[in-house]
């Protein structure tokens, strides 16, 4: 499971519980114990997909928060250095990932580079620093899509 999705897991299960609790209920209301059964099943499916899509839609960091609560302790991080140096690394990746993510990472390290001296904005990194981030979101999202493993 990659680390964007873990995130997502808390939100989901409550989703997931309270959906079986209120269906349950109505089930049983309707039609005694099999309508109980078949309701909470239906109402944990249920209530786990409308979770994790609105878990999606409400992150207002737009699924780059969870790496704002790890970017620190990443074997890339430079000490000193801050999120606003970080975040638009990992915007980066995103993005790239969404029109070039079916090449490897090495392929495109180049094109990435040059691409990262227009989007850094106030950023203090240079390409080398800001590299390892980039690659962690290629292996997270290829990792979330069931992608080939990017080497580490």
């Amino acid at each position: 499971m990659s680390t964007l999705e873990k995130r997502h897991i808390p939100h989901t299960a409550v989703c997931a519980l309270l959906g079986g609790v209120v269906v349950g209920a109505l089930g049983l209301l309707f039609g005694n114990s099999p309508g109980l059964v078949i309701a909470v099943v239906v109402g944990v499916a249920a209530g786990a997909l409308i979770g994790s899509r609105l878990t999606e839609r409400a992150d207002p960091r737009d699924s780059v928060g969870h790496f704002e609560d790890i970017y620190t302790s990443m074997s890339y991080y430079e000490r000193g250095m801050e999120w606003k140096d970080y975040e638009p690394a990992y915007r980066l990746g995103l993005e790239s990932y969404g029109s070039r993510g079916g090449q490897s990472f090495e392929d495109v390290d180049a094109a990435l580079g040059a691409r990262w001296l227009k989007v850094r904005g106030e950023s203090r990194l240079d390409w080398n620093q800001a590299r390892g981030a980039v690659k962690h979101v290629w292996r997270d999202m290829d990792e979330t899509l069931h992608r080939k493993p990017q080497a580490r």
